[in-house]
């Protein structure tokens, strides 16, 4: 919260506050499971820090669509690869649940910030309505992931413990 609360701040003692974009995908990521975890975060970090409900409002909207922008960007290499891809959508689909979760428990974010919220909800559905993105995909790509950290053998069982884990966590799938 600390973190996101800094990053929201925009600047400190008069100077403009310089993040870069490893450290901001890293602690959004980290903020939306916290969100997930409680949909009541997302206001409580605002609540902090003492600022007036119209200043507060504003560091939502910048929060939100700092975020959407972050995890809508699309590099070179994502462009190129299926496993980049289907990594980008994982992030997506966990930013959108986050999302959705917190709007439906504060009033605050719903209003400032509902409808961006929904709308990027919506075109992340057709994209997986579309079917570009299959759960064998993400299961490849967590699967290799593993592999390459563990030095692990062919898919065979890490793929199905790996698919198993997937349903257990709706931010992954």
């Amino acid at each position: 919260g600390k973190v996101i609360s800094y990053i929201c701040s925009g600047s400190e003692n008069g100077q403009r506050l310089s993040v870069t974009m490893p450290l901001l995908e890293v602690s959004l990521s980290a903020f939306g499971r916290m969100v997930w975890i409680n949909p009541n975060s997302f206001e409580e970090v605002f609540t902090q820090q003492n600022t007036d409900p119209s200043q507060r409002e504003m560091k939502i909207v910048a929060l939100v669509k700092t975020w959407l922008g972050v995890v809508t960007s699309v590099s070179l290499a994502t462009m190129i690869s299926k496993k980049a891809q289907t990594i980008r959508f994982i992030d997506q689909k966990g930013a959108a649940l986050s999302l959705c979760s917190a709007i439906c428990r504060s009033p605050t974010l719903s209003r400032v910030a509902g409808a961006d919220i929904v709308e990027f909800t919506r075109q992340l559905l057709d994209v997986e309505a579309r079917g570009n993105i299959s759960t064998e995909s993400v299961v490849e790509v967590a699967c290799g992931a593993t592999r390459q950290v563990v030095g692990d053998g062919p898919l065979g069982d890490a793929a199905s413990m790996t698919a198993e884990m997937l349903k257990l966590d709706p931010l992954l799938t």
